[in-house]
């Protein structure tokens, strides 16, 4: 039997004094892509720091029998190579796609010097068509264009894949993938995907998916790795007595807690269905509003949008990235007001900065990071002369109060979310729009998000506007679903009607998507 590309033996990891990971052993052979499956707070990215070498030694510590890198070309005992040698080595050899290209790449740079700073091998002379190539390996349709964007100018499919250019730059024999498709509609993670095994099959690299998603790693992976409990626990090893009843208790817990979208006769979950009150007043009244840019006043992002939001309504919005999801929400935020058309709203004194807000995709970036948590909660509670004290807010969240004294980067993406909800909170608002807010975080920790969200709409009487790429989550929460297509409504029901047989068949080819990934 050949030797694995990577293998690691009793493998044990440590954050001061509280063990993350204990005598676990992990392999990966050449050309296979192996998943690395488990729930927020398991340690999947702690491990992945371990196989970079990027742990910080000052918090973390690890032990080993044995962690070797052993391929045709190259052998690596990585217990025994200081951080120099081996960040000389991971620079050729390893690569990594981080979760969240918008955050992994620099706004300040354009794309395509980003990825000559990993061309390590090629002549400077030849770097330019070097990059270009490897944007056209990646799908990018106008390469030289997007070799001169920057960031902000590129969809999130077009970043994900300067990201993976970026990654093969270096022309590596290992690909550490963390979460590389949460942020993305499922269609643009089907492509993405894709794309990273049709590029390991063509590259003969080897890859570690590493994702909360079950189904997701179950289609793409030839062997499957469970984090949980401390222990790396491999699926395909029936011999391994001692973990079998754990891990099928765990995946059955999985399996009955996802909201799946099928008949409720299919046993796994029933959703009791509320109709939308057509009698409540009229929050926001939009009629034929559209949005343009005026770099670009030809493209239109809105494009004759008629549509009432009532008191209390909890109303999804869905579409694939780039339908004009977040440009509709952030004219419900008064914070684009470049659009033609008409769009009423109640006229009190600063109506849309108080009574409306907004919570982000990405809670790490919308705090700031000097600040514990609880000052960022203060300062609104503050600025809005709220009544509420920080304690009550994150008794409404459900945290405890010593969170309050934590900063942003000691928090999980589930209790980072829980305490920007509690910000918004404080200015005591009546819409909140959550603009992609559940994107990145496991099936338990959004389950909890949204059964919060459901008590503030149902409970504190709140409007809900539930912007999201995935129906199952939509469907899940919401009485009312609008469908965006390239700036336009193009599907409008009650959540009871989804299965009905005339739904049109872009909102069936997202019934479909949502059900693959």
């Amino acid at each position: 039997m050949r030797r694995p590309l990577l293998e690691i033996n009793n493998l044990s990891i440590y954050k001061k004094n509280y063990s993350l990971i204990l005598n676990s052993d992990f392999s990966i052979q050449t050309n296979e892509i192996v998943g690395l499956f488990g729930s927020s707070g398991s340690g999947k990215s702690v491990f992945s720091l371990f196989l970079l070498g990027l742990l910080n030694t000052r918090i973390f510590s690890f032990s080993a029998k044995q962690a070797v890198f052993n391929s045709s070309s190259v052998f690596k005992n990585l217990l025994l190579s200081g951080v120099e040698d081996f960040s000389n080595f991971r620079k050729k050899h390893i690569s990594l796609i981080f979760q969240d290209p918008s955050v992994s790449l620099n706004p300040t740079i354009i794309c395509g010097k980003q990825i000559k700073e990993c061309c390590f091998d090629i002549k400077p002379n030849n770097s330019f068509n070097y990059c270009l190539s490897l944007l056209d390996e990646v799908g990018i349709e106008n390469p030289k264009k997007v070799f001169f964007s920057y960031p902000h100018e590129l969809s999130g499919g077009q970043k994900q894949r300067v990201v993976i250019a970026i990654a093969l730059a270096s022309k590596p024999l290992l690909l550490i993938a963390d979460e590389p498709t949460t942020s993305l509609d499922p269609s643009t993670q089907r492509s993405v995907l894709d794309l990273i095994i049709n590029l390991k099959k063509r590259r003969s690299f080897s890859v570690v998916l590493i994702s909360h998603n079950l189904d997701l790693i179950k289609h793409y992976c030839d062997r499957i790795f469970v984090l949980k409990n401390k222990s790396l626990i491999s699926l395909d090893n029936p011999e391994n007595k001692k973990h079998v009843r754990l891990l099928e208790d765990y995946l059955f817990k999985i399996k009955n807690r996802k909201f799946p979208l099928t008949n409720s006769s299919s046993g796994f979950f029933y959703k009791k269905f509320y109709k939308p009150n057509y009698s409540s007043p009229v929050i926001f009244k939009l009629e034929k509003l559209s949005v343009s840019f005026k770099n670009k006043p030809s493209f239109f992002a809105l494009k004759d949008l008629s549509l009432s939001v009532f008191a209390g309504d909890c109303l999804g919005i869905v579409g694939s990235s780039g339908s004009g999801k977040t440009t509709l929400g952030r004219v419900f935020c008064g914070i684009n007001k470049n659009y033609s058309g008409f769009f009423n709203f109640p006229s009190h004194n600063n109506f849309l900065q108080k009574s409306v807000q907004m919570v982000y995709q990405d809670p790490f970036s919308s705090f700031n990071p000097k600040y514990t948590v609880g000052d960022s909660v203060l300062e609104i509670i503050n600025l809005y002369n709220s009544n509420l004290s920080v304690y009550e807010l994150f008794s409404l969240v459900s945290l405890k109060e010593d969170y309050i004294f934590k900063y942003p980067h000691e928090l999980s993406g589930g209790q980072k979310q829980r305490v920007s909800i509690a910000r918004v909170l404080a200015s005591n608002p009546s819409v909140i729009v959550f603009d992609e807010s559940l994107s990145g975080l496991d099936i338990e920790v959004e389950f909890s998000i949204l059964e919060l969200i459901r008590f503030i709409n149902n409970k504190l009487k709140i409007t809900v506007i539930f912007i999201s790429h995935d129906l199952n989550s939509v469907y899940y929460l919401c009485n009312r679903i609008i469908v965006l297509k390239n700036g336009e409504i193009t599907d409008s029901f009650n959540s009871v009607d989804l299965f009905l047989n005339n739904r049109n068949n872009y909102t069936k080819k997202l019934l479909s998507d949502s059900n693959f990934i």
